[in-house]
This record gives C-alpha cells, structure tokens and sequence, in this order.
C-alpha cells in the first residue's frame, strides 16, 4: 500500500493507514467468502453430471447449433452459437477459397511477367 495522501471529497475524510489495511483485509475476506460458496455451488451442480451427461454435451456441441441464453432471463435467446462441424466446414471452405485466389493471383503475374520479357 501506498503512503500517497487520498484524494478527499467534500463527505470524506482522511483515511489512515490503519483504514486502509483494515479496507484491504475486509475486502480480502469478501472475496474468500464469495470464492468459497460459488465452488460450494459449481460442485452441486458438476455433481449431478455423469461422465454420460459430459459426452452428449459434447457431441451435441460438435453436431448441433446451440441458442445462447440470457444470464437474466433464461427464457431470453441472445444469439445462436454454431455447431462445431458446421463452423470447421465453413473455416475450410474460406481456406479453399482463399487458396485458390491467391494461386489465380500468382498465375495472373507470372503469365504478365512473361509477357513483358
């Protein structure tokens, strides 16, 4: 911690060192508190996973779009996540693409440098 002066407004007052500390390990506290429930929370809800659950998740993921949901309304969709396989298809689609531009672009300068020789 720094020993620099606060800036103080006009409902503040100087704050010591000592509030400063004091600040830093409620604040330490807070955030092992808040730590340890949201874990306490994630184990429930990977507890009641099977090793089954995870596989479908995942070929569900690789095959199928998902719908993205709102953190504040689970009833809200906020997007469409696509599948993996459709994603990768369209990845080697644009490289192919791509590819075969560039390969036109180089043919196109070597038959005009052969020309201008």
């Amino acid at each position: 911690m720094s020993d620099e002066p606060d800036v103080i407004t006009q409902f503040e007052t100087q704050s010591t060192i000592q509030d400063r500390r004091a600040d830093a390990a409620m604040r330490a506290v807070l955030s092992s508190t808040y730590a340890f429930v949201r874990s306490a929370e994630i184990n429930k809800t990977i507890s009641g996973f099977t090793f089954d659950h995870y596989i479908d998740e995942a070929k569900r993921s690789l095959k199928d779009d998902r719908i993205l949901g709102s953190a504040s309304n689970s009833t809200t969709g906020i997007g469409k996540r696509q599948a993996q396989i459709t994603a990768l298809e369209t990845l080697e689609t644009n490289f192919n693409n791509s590819m075969a531009s560039m390969r036109k672009l180089a043919e196109a300068k070597d038959t005009s440098a052969r020309r201008s020789v």
